[in-house]
């Protein structure tokens, strides 16, 4: 990272050893209870056989993971990327690097809103990361009048659109890859 700062793991080992847990009892505790109560809902509190409820739960869990992953791509993938001596300030950075996500195509904003759960709003959500997410939306209102006051770019795509984007800047970067790769590459 930059300088020594940034979220690397080393970073992160070394804050962790120093801090700790936020709350050294109530963490552990409660992701036994998170993880004890989905079971009891993945075998439907004894009536599923066990390998069934072991398959509902991990499907659930794998699920999850890929749709969290989906609304973190999108927020993220294919958007301006910088070098840290050529790094905005703050506010245009966070309003450069992310994307909102709204409805279109077809989609009604309330499933976007369901689907994303908060994280659609992705540029309000960095630049006020600690805001509660059902603020969100008024705040999106303020900044996006603010980004057209300044005339900054202010990215929003649908979920088609988004996907879209994404999957074409994916695409790019494993041409650039494999390109480059050919033209290095000693065997080659």
């Amino acid at each position: 990272t930059a300088m020594g700062v940034g979220a690397s793991s080393e970073n992160a080992k070394e804050e962790f050893a120093r801090k700790g847990l936020a709350y050294p009892f109530a963490e552990p505790f409660l992701l036994v209870v998170f993880h004890a109560w989905n079971f009891a809902l993945s075998c439907k509190f004894g009536e599923w056989s066990l390998a069934y409820s072991m398959m509902y739960y991990f499907t659930a869990a794998c699920s999850s993971g890929l749709f969290l992953a989906l609304v973190f791509g999108l927020g993220h993938n294919g958007m301006a990327t910088y070098d840290a001596e050529s790094r905005p300030d703050f506010w245009k950075l966070q309003v450069t690097t992310t994307r909102n996500i709204i409805g279109g195509h077809g989609i009604p904003q309330a499933f976007v809103d369901w689907f994303c759960g908060g994280l659609q709003y992705q540029v309000d959500h960095h630049l006020f990361p600690t805001m509660p997410r059902h603020h969100l939306p008024k705040a999106h209102k303020l900044i996006d009048s603010f980004c057209k006051e300044w005339n900054v770019s202010y990215h929003e795509a649908d979920l088609i659109d988004g996907n879209i984007e994404v999957i074409q800047h994916l695409s790019k970067v494993s041409d650039d890859f494999i390109s480059e790769m050919v033209k290095e590459f000693p065997a080659m």
